[in-house]
């Protein structure tokens, strides 16, 4: 039997009571059967756990699942073994989930070492266990309006619970949106572009940004034409360019008079202390500025070391891929000849053994060494890429500071050469006269100067306004591709989903549902409902029926498109509600069985039920004993 990632299948349940195993079983590929003599046996309580185990956020806990400890769970994530520890807790939700990567042995062994534990949800820069799952399982992250897709919202799909109205497709909450249904349909199918949804969003910003573009400029131009009609940045650089040098013109003729004062040799004496002041300031302003240009270059140096890390943590990454697709490929390596003696070597028939040293071969070890060795790469390059942007922040408010410190030192410098060029001469009145005039072309250089950075503030408008209709309409044409390829596939997926619920519905029994073909067949995501044949006032029982067939639709649809996302795992915890009779019941846990045994892809169905089909009560399809009134699921004396 192949496997077909991604891969979700649980081994062994383990849940705790005050330190004692309340509930401990192994699960198999294919079919799982959990069964007792009648209800309320703790079936359901089970269901439940296991959806916690896997990362499902229980708000309401039966009484006999919500005095136990915690939950334990060996999986297989994409063929790596991973352990879930996750701790049972009646007040609150959202709880946390402890991941081992490796076997529930091991864990066990290793009460602290090994393991990691992360929240429910992603928290700025830390990781949510979701994160850590749907990369084990090389699951896209696919952003919703308010956070991303989580581990839960996936399971609300696989996880058919009995509270839920038969008439729903996901397990029920509050607070549900269309869209986040929809977009984990998508996902699970297969049909979601990931650069769909974030470039709808992006799409609504810049949406924003064009808008606000567009309103800021409007507003500039008019403020500007209200104080004046005429008004043209055209000729603005000639202006400046003239009246600078009227300017230079002028503080030539002044430096000329005050030489000629020099020459006469009358200086001011009084001016010295006003000097002295000056030139100490002027050493200040050139220690700091050293100071922090010296800590410019030491964040510098440091940015050069942490992007050498981090790209050295991505070739990492890389590599650990490469070598694991290489070992996939290349072993087990198999030898003729003793590679020390040169004796022929006899071939094994065990394939879970190496032909050489007939040592076990262990796949599940690897594969979980990977998938540690990938999660602790990934965190360290998390870390790196953040103080990466710190570094940044601080070298910019760095040169920002150091700009204002020169701009402050060429003041000083200025006015300490001014004063010190500053004679008392008969040409006194003419200098003041020539001062005046500076000062007047120095605010005519403001009045330019302000002008300049209104016309650069418009131009960088009217530019941005330019660029973002650019990028706007190239992502939405980009948007309306994605959209049409999406369709085409998704009416292929979703016509092979509709074909199978209309296959197992003609395996049940005789009853009010009419035959029925693949267009007759209609489901809706967003809408959280599937139609047959138009129609929706079937019995009970019927609807029963309806809903677990088009689950056991996703997967073996799965099974058989390796485009579909669904990891090939469903539990089902409602297959004989609303009155349905033990015939009908039977008939559909052998239509289970059946189609389960048909195909030749991993995948693991969990389904409870009170009724249990004598012929499939063994070993093979069962899991644990039979329940009953004295022999509960959970041992809680």
């Amino acid at each position: 039997m192949i496997r077909r990632d991604p891969s979700l299948r649980l081994i062994r349940l383990l849940v705790t009571k005050s330190g004692k195993a309340a509930y401990d079983e192994k699960f198999h590929l294919g079919v799982n059967m959990i069964r007792s003599d009648g209800n309320s046996r703790g079936k359901s309580t089970i269901a439940d756990l296991i959806f916690f185990a896997l990362g499902g956020n229980l708000t309401e806990w039966k009484d006999e699942a919500g005095i136990c400890d915690q939950t334990l769970a060996e999986v297989a994530l994409n063929g790596a073994i991973v352990t879930l520890r996750r701790e049972i807790s009646v007040t609150g939700d959202q709880h946390p989930m402890w991941v081992f990567f490796g076997p529930l042995e091991d864990a066990n062994v290793n009460v602290v070492d090994g393991w990691m534990k992360f929240p429910y949800a992603r928290f700025g820069d830390r990781l949510g266990y979701s994160q850590v799952l749907f990369t084990a399982l090389a699951m896209p992250e696919v952003p919703s309006d308010d956070a991303n897709i989580t581990m839960h919202q996936l399971l609300r799909l696989m996880y058919v619970d009995q509270i839920t109205p038969v008439n729903q497709l996901f397990r029920m909450e509050e607070r549900d949106a269309p869209n986040r249904r929809q977009a984990v349909g998508d996902l699970l199918c297969g049909v979601l572009d990931a650069r769909i949804y974030p470039s709808q969003i992006k799409a609504r910003q810049l949406d924003r940004e064009y808008s606000d573009a567009t309103g800021q400029l409007s507003a500039l131009l008019r403020v500007l034409r209200r104080v004046d009609e005429s008004v043209d940045f055209s000729d603005l650089i000639s202006k400046t360019t003239e009246v600078e040098e009227r300017r230079q013109q002028v503080l030539e003729e002044i430096e000329s008079l005050r030489a000629i004062r020099y020459e006469k040799g009358n200086t001011d004496e009084e001016s010295s202390a006003v000097l002295d002041a000056l030139r100490r300031d002027l050493d200040k302003v050139s220690r700091d500025i050293v100071t922090a240009q010296r800590e410019i270059d030491r964040v510098t140096l440091a940015m050069e070391d942490s992007a050498l890390l981090v790209a050295d943590l991505e070739r990492n990454l890389k590599q650990i891929d490469q070598s694991q697709a290489t070992g996939e490929l290349l072993a087990p390596f198999v030898f003729s000849f003793c590679p020390s003696c040169m004796s022929p070597v006899d071939p094994t028939t065990d394939e879970h053994s190496c032909h050489l040293c007939k040592k076990g071969l262990d796949e599940s070890y690897r594969q979980s060494r990977y998938a540690r060795l990938r999660n602790e790469v990934e965190m360290q390059l998390r870390e790196s890429q953040t103080l990466q942007v710190g570094r940044e922040k601080d070298r910019a408010a760095l040169s920002e500071r150091l700009a204002g410190m020169r701009r402050i030192r060429n003041l000083l410098s200025n006015e300490l050469l001014d004063r010190s060029r500053h004679y008392l001469t008969d040409a006194d009145s003419k200098i003041e006269e020539l001062t005046r005039s500076v000062g007047y072309l120095d605010r005519e250089l403001v009045d330019l100067e302000r002008e300049r950075r209104l016309a650069q503030e418009v131009t960088e408008l009217a530019d941005k306004k330019a660029r973002l209709n650019d990028d706007l309409t190239k992502l939405r044409r980009d948007i309306d591709q994605w959209i049409s390829a999406k369709e085409r596939r998704q009416a292929s997926i979703y016509g092979l989903i509709s074909r199978l619920t209309a296959e197992i519905l003609a395996d049940d029994l005789p009853s009010d549902i009419e035959p029925v073909d693949e267009d007759g067949v209609r489901f809706d995501f967003a809408d959280n409902d599937i139609v047959i044949n138009n129609k929706r006032g079937y019995s009970a029982s019927s609807r029963t029926i309806i809903k677990n067939a088009f689950h056991l639709a996703l997967v073996f649809a799965s099974c058989l498109d390796d485009r579909l996302k669904y990891p090939r795992f469903a539990l089902l915890d409602n297959i004989e509600d609303k009155g349905m009779t033990p015939e009908r019941s039977h008939n559909f846990q052998r239509l289970i069985v059946d189609w389960s045994a048909d195909m030749d892809v991993e995948h693991q169905i969990i389904f409870t039920t009170s009724m249990p089909d004598e012929t499939l009560d063994n070993s093979k399809y069962t899991v644990g004993p039979k329940y009953s009134e004295t022999n509960m699921s959970l041992n809680i004396a």
